[in-house]
């Protein structure tokens, strides 16, 4: 694994023998199939369901880890795409890095700029932070999630509270169970968070194609749409954050 993805954090019902092993298998996969780590994100559903979930066997139980190993399995695919970004963008590196919040140390200049501090110090449940190196500044956090349930609601508590601090959030999924669009998570996506990545082509084009049918004739149609992007457009919002 790549220094910025050995650290994935393994869920509770998630065996981490279990988890290296579907990482492994994944990785076996995107080479065998001579994918990008960027095209693979694209596919991760039908990787993930149509390869990977072999490996856990059958039943209740298998059914449990990989629910579990899953999330921590796509948060892994994220952090390859976005390595392989950075690692073929020598300007781009140079300026921003993205870091596992695991790694964020305690007392450390990055994760004091996260801290909110209230009788006590909480620290935002994030994936991963972006850096802009030059200033040693957290610019922007990142949460990856397969399915939304309440997790975009909770995401968007993160935003309301990091915001002040000038540090944005994006939320990346690939929305596999459809529930982008549902009129709470459409006023979250447009309203609350700074970016909402979809990793999978398809489900992202159909978010357009519904939301222009539904809403294309409203003035602020194009702005509002411009925090939902899809993953290839993500290098747009990195290089936003070098200066």
């Amino acid at each position: 694994m790549t220094h910025r993805c050995d650290v994935i954090k393994r869920p509770r019902f998630c065996p981490s023998e279990i988890l290296n092993k579907a990482i492994q298998f994944y990785d076996d996969y995107v080479r065998m199939h001579e994918l990008s780590f960027r095209q693979a994100i694209e596919h991760f559903e039908t990787i993930a369901e149509g390869e990977v979930r072999s490996i856990f066997g059958v039943g209740r139980g298998a059914d449990q880890r990989w629910r579990s190993c899953k999330g921590a399995l796509y948060e892994y695919s994220v952090c390859r795409a976005l390595d392989e970004i950075l690692s073929s963008n020598p300007l781009l590196s140079q300026k921003i890095d993205i870091i596992h919040g695991s790694k964020l140390t305690p007392n450390s200049t990055l994760r004091n700029q996260l801290t909110i501090r209230n009788w006590s110090e909480i620290l935002p449940d994030v994936d991963f932070v972006i850096v802009n190196k030059v200033y040693e500044k957290v610019v922007a956090v990142l949460s990856c999630k397969t399915s939304l349930r309440e997790r975009m609601t909770e995401t968007a508590f993160w935003s309301r509270e990091l915001k002040p601090k000038g540090i944005e959030v994006i939320f990346i999924t690939t929305d596999k169970d459809e529930e982008v669009t549902s009129d709470v998570n459409r006023y979250i996506v447009m309203h609350v968070l700074d970016y909402t990545v979809i990793t999978d082509p398809n489900r992202y084009n159909k978010i357009v194609e519904e939301w222009k049918l539904k809403y294309g004739s409203r003035s602020d149609f194009n702005v509002m749409m411009s925090k939902i992007i899809s993953f290839n457009d993500i290098i747009k919002i990195l290089q936003k954050y070098t200066s």
